[in-house]
């Protein structure tokens, strides 16, 4: 069943709830299936799992409760399945001995890797050839064209924001395998081809979590961290060079503000139960760009308030072990993979697309029981 598990979780990135949502409903049954047969077969990990009972059970209870109650349960159903997958993954992962983990871990870095290589392609050939293509066919779509001009990758992403916060996540876990430079590289270069300011400021953040949790803070950290302070002035500079509003920084912000204030009203309406799964929509967005506020929006506050206590029941429960050296410094690399897609949701909606949350809730089993 291992197998079988690994290539599940490999392909996962490829498909694209946004580009291709009935391969990604058909994938999702599927994988419940399988992961209700894995639970079966080998049984809950009730004693690893004991800690986090009861914020575990808060979370299930705030979602079927506004979903139960949501306007569009249909919709409220498909989030549904994607929870339970989400949460089904987490046990699945927490019952597994280390070595197991350690598959997971590589089958996760190569699906990275590949889709490294693949961006890398896209930036040099793929967007001429698309860009042909949208001329030949007469495609009349201003910002189509804008978009794919401005050359920023996204494959398999749809967007460049998407691949971004999927990427921040798996460069920290290049650093476990004995720091394998090639396997870091396609990553670094795809992140910086994506010219998404907000992952650079996070895995910025996540790089100080990291060298935080080490207790040690040596020159090869601040010449990373200045690296990545250069890199994200010199994608600001080019955001900020377009002759395009909608493809600038500050234009961006502005609608994330305005995002915002709508999510607030939604909230203002329905702050206790949400008003479902699923059933967040804006006029202009069918996200909030903060997945906190949508999460609150959706779930109520008791959905909110049970995925933060879950979140500090895993780091607390890491931060009090007692671990050698090496294990601890395994255990900075996975909370810094964690910690780094957590701060690129308060910009952005990466929670709410499994293609790339999918990945987390892996990341946060396997740092909630890496021994």
């Amino acid at each position: 069943m291992l197998n079988s598990l690994l290539i599940l979780i490999f392909i996962r990135p490829f498909i694209s709830s946004l580009a291709f949502p009935y391969a990604d409903s058909i994938y999702s049954l599927f994988l419940l299936i399988f992961l209700l047969c894995w639970i079966m077969a080998k049984g809950l990990p009730l004693k690893e799992i004991k800690s986090l009972k009861y914020p575990l059970l808060l979370f299930i209870c705030a979602l079927l409760v506004s979903a139960s109650l949501s306007y569009n349960k249909t919709a409220g159903l498909k989030e549904l399945l994607k929870y339970a997958n989400y949460l089904l993954i987490f046990l699945v992962i927490v019952s597994l001995v280390d070595r197991e983990k350690t598959k997971i871990i590589r089958a996760i870095i190569l699906a990275g890797f590949i889709i490294g290589l693949l961006t890398i392609y896209q930036y040099f050939f793929g967007f001429r050839h698309l860009l042909d293509y949208i001329s030949k066919q007469g495609i009349p779509n201003q910002f189509a064209l804008d978009y794919v001009s401005r050359r920023r990758v996204f494959f398999p992403f749809v967007t460049p924001n998407a691949l971004a916060g999927y990427l921040i996540m798996l460069i920290p876990l290049t650093f476990i395998p004995r720091r394998k430079i090639w396997l870091l590289t396609p990553l670094v270069i795809s992140l910086f081809l994506t010219q998404s300011l907000g992952a650079f400021i996070s895995i910025f953040l996540g790089i100080i979590v990291y060298f935080r949790l080490q207790g040690k803070f040596k020159k090869r950290g601040l010449l990373i961290l200045l690296a990545l302070f250069a890199m994200a002035g010199i994608i600001f500079i080019l955001k900020a060079e377009t002759q395009k509003q909608h493809l600038q920084p500050f234009f961006s912000m502005t609608m994330r503000l305005t995002y915002w204030q709508e999510t607030f009203q939604i909230i203002k309406a329905h702050p206790l139960i949400g008003i479902g799964p699923g059933n967040f929509d804006l006029p202009r967005s069918r996200y909030a760009h903060n997945s906190y506020l949508q999460l609150w929006a959706e779930t109520g506050i008791f959905g909110l308030l049970a995925f933060i206590w879950l979140i500090l029941s895993i780091i607390k429960s890491k931060l009090k072990s007692p671990l050698s050296d090496s294990r601890r410094a395994q255990i900075a690399i996975l909370l810094t993979s964690c910690i780094v897609f957590l701060i690129h949701n308060l910009i952005d909606f990466t929670f709410f697309l499994p293609e790339v949350s999918f990945i987390w809730y892996i990341l946060s089993g396997l740092l909630f029981y890496y021994h």
